[in-house]
């Protein structure tokens, strides 16, 4: 069901030439989460650049296993997406680089460092991890393997940072830069799960224009909740303890700076005055939607989006998804605790098949799958 009203409505002045499935979601995200407009869903414009990217690339006429190599390019592509920086850099996973993705993030920094001896403004680079219960991300050895081959007269400020929440913790993979690229999708960071023996296929994309900001915005959520909860009591306590240390606490934030004792605790919050106003080509219309978990309370602008999206369907929807329900109790359909089934997009997909007729195709992932 969509979300309670949150009292007020607007119309988006870009919300103009949308598709029936656009205004669809426009007319739902205006009435019911107009306080997080701009914060977890917009209306702007951008280019999809190029092809979608998927790993492992070339293999859906064969059974063998992808040769050596056949995806270096991916962790290439996004270093070349993070060296066009110029002014800021915000980059979103669920865990850090490691093999050939940390390789291509150090050399990525070994540029920006080079280039930022020109500048007169830092180049800001600020990257998110989720702190996964009981696998805490140790944000100090992070920022060393990543920074311990730059030069200290660098000027190029990075944060990496860290969070959860109860159950819930960042899940994003978002690459934005300057307010003008963005990449984002489903890959992580991990060699062994994308590059190696029996990877696992995810799908990525590309985009420009003014919709990458709009990554930066949704970073800035998040850092802003790191900044709020280390500073209370408990916060300012766990902040004293290693990173690594797994701790029984419902909220477990961190956060490491480079330079150290240089540069402050926590980043600057994104504004679209520290880039250049030019984002682009204008692209056509698109929406972005972002889901923060539990740092918002209750409010959840992206599965009133998907919703409205199903709602709207006339003839198709195409899906490519991870999953489709919770991690159930071992032999049984029963939801472990903090998960649920999908109840209202199941029942939204029957109705467009038996009422509209609408073809569903879906690919998930076999039963079981692990790579390697």
């Amino acid at each position: 069901q969509e979300s309670d009203s949150s009292g007020d409505e607007i119309f988006d002045k870009d919300a103009v030439n949308l598709s029936h499935v656009g205004d669809a979601v426009h007319k739902v995200l205006g009435r019911h989460h107009y306080h997080h407009h701009h914060t977890m869903w917009n209306v702007t414009s951008g280019s999809i650049v190029g092809s979608v990217d998927d790993t492992p690339k070339n293999v859906w006429n064969t059974a063998e296993n992808p040769e050596n190599g056949n995806d270096d390019w991916f962790p290439e592509k996004m270093k070349d997406i993070i060296t066009r920086t110029e002014r800021w850099c915000d980059i979103m996973s669920l865990g850090p680089p490691d093999g050939k993705f940390l390789t291509a993030f150090q050399d990525s920094l070994r540029i920006l460092a080079d280039r930022s001896k020109t500048k007169t403004n830092p180049i800001v680079v600020r990257i998110m991890f989720g702190n996964i219960a009981g696998m805490p991300v140790n944000c100090g050895r992070v920022i060393k393997a990543l920074t311990s081959h730059l030069p200290q007269d660098a000027n190029l400020h990075i944060w990496v940072g860290a969070w959860r929440r109860g159950f819930s913790w960042n899940h994003a993979k978002i690459i934005a830069v300057d307010g003008v690229y963005l990449h984002t999708g489903g890959h992580n960071l991990w060699d062994a799960h994308y590059l190696a023996e029996n990877p696992v296929h995810d799908l990525s994309f590309e985009l420009e224009g003014r919709v990458a900001r709009d990554g930066h915005r949704f970073a800035n959520q998040q850092w802003e909740f790191i900044e709020r909860k280390q500073h209370t009591c408990i916060g300012f306590i766990v902040n004293h303890l290693p990173d690594q240390l797994e701790l029984a606490l419902r909220t477990r934030v961190t956060v490491s700076e480079w330079p150290k004792n240089k540069v402050s605790e926590f980043p600057p919050m994104f504004n679209k005055a520290d880039v250049a106003a030019n984002t682009g080509a204008t692209g056509v219309p698109l929406i972005s939607i972002g889901r923060q978990g539990s740092i918002v309370f209750r409010s959840r602008p992206s599965d009133d989006a998907i919703l409205a999206m199903i709602n709207s369907s006339q003839t198709i929807i195409r899906l490519v998804l991870q999953d489709l329900g919770p991690v159930c109790v071992p032999g049984t359909k029963k939801a472990l605790p903090s998960l649920i089934w999908p109840k209202a997009y199941l029942a939204a997909i029957g109705e467009a098949i038996y009422m509209r007729g609408v073809d569903i195709e879906m690919v998930v992932s076999n039963p079981n799958s692990i790579p390697g």
